[in-house]
């Protein structure tokens, strides 16, 4: 496993946190309309699938149970994960007014919760890109190890292996 993996796994969890707090912020802001807004649920849930699942599967598995983490299971993890998180922060970046028209709080914590969405779909394809690779490397080694020597070629006149050297004596 890289070094820079787990470091990351605990960069991303708290991006999932912030998630968590900026959308509870704005839903427990009752007096404007993104408090019940689709899309701000579903940047809870990214924070939450991201919190609870997504980070202790891919930071847990590898190393306590490799029997749980097949070798196409965390690419796909990591896939969804990063899906979700691309899908969420462009749907709020698409609804959301313009900077010169955000002048309240809970406008502000939108813009937060933007550009946390976006810093953790960008940690998420850089984990993704490495886990791809690795699921090619591991299926290219696997390939060649399996791969069995050639029979010996046996001479056809004396019934003797041509690349025996001592059968030839």
């Amino acid at each position: 496993m890289l070094s820079w993996v787990n470091p990351l796994r605990i960069f991303q969890a708290i991006l999932s946190l912030a998630t968590i707090g900026l959308t509870a912020y704005e839903i427990a802001s009752l007096y404007d309309e993104w408090s019940y807004s689709n899309v701000i649920y579903f940047m809870l849930f990214n924070g939450c699938w991201t919190t609870a699942i997504a980070i202790p599967y891919l930071g847990l598995a590898p190393l306590a149970f490799p029997r749980f983490s097949h070798e196409f299971a965390i690419p796909f993890m990591e896939l969804v994960t990063g899906g979700l998180w691309l899908s969420g922060w462009i749907a709020l970046a698409a609804l959301i007014p313009s900077p010169s028209a955000c002048s309240y709080a809970s406008c502000h914590a939108l813009q937060a919760l933007i550009v946390v969405g976006a810093v953790q779909w960008a940690t998420f394809a850089v984990t993704n890109t490495f886990a791809i690779l690795d699921l090619f490397n591991s299926r290219r080694n696997a390939k060649n190890h399996h791969e069995q020597p050639a029979p010996e070629m046996t001479d056809a006149s004396n019934g003797t292996a041509a690349n025996n050297p001592e059968s030839a004596v």
